[in-house]
């Protein structure tokens, strides 16, 4: 089954390709909800939480974990919604940063995929390259 969404948007702030099969690249994806990664920008030291939601019945997004045997009936395409919540990590407190969504879309084209990524707004200090960093970084653990 696609999972596509119907307000995908129509420009691209990056588009580049995975030399995975598509079904392992979902697979990361979605194993990455729920997860954090923490960075230097500048001088603070940054906490990103990730929320990955994926397309459900091309009118909304649904988080991945309210989707039982996602895995099992994905076929070719998919769009996911990543939210990514920027808290900034001092000694003595945490202070919120920023909330900024990214759409993404994977499509299969043949043992590799293609990356489509999106950024909504321009709230947070994180672009779509960021976006392609964590992807990749996931393979290479």
């Amino acid at each position: 089954m696609r999972r596509v969404y119907h307000r995908f948007p129509l420009r691209c702030d990056l588009d580049f390709d995975l030399p995975y099969p598509f079904i392992d690249v979902v697979t990361k994806i979605v194993s990455m909800n729920n997860t954090h990664v923490t960075q230097r920008i500048g001088e603070d030291l940054v906490k990103l939480d990730l929320r990955i939601s994926i397309a459900d019945e091309r009118t909304n997004m649904v988080p991945v974990e309210d989707i039982p045997g996602l895995l099992d009936d994905i076929t070719d395409e998919a769009d996911f919604m990543l939210r990514m919540n920027e808290t900034i990590l001092t000694g003595d407190r945490k202070i919120p940063r920023a909330e900024t969504i990214y759409y993404l879309k994977i499509k299969e084209s043949g043992m590799m995929s293609e990356c489509f990524a999106t950024k909504e707004g321009d709230k947070g200090s994180t672009d779509a390259y960021d976006v392609k960093k964590l992807i990749s970084g996931a393979f290479e653990q």
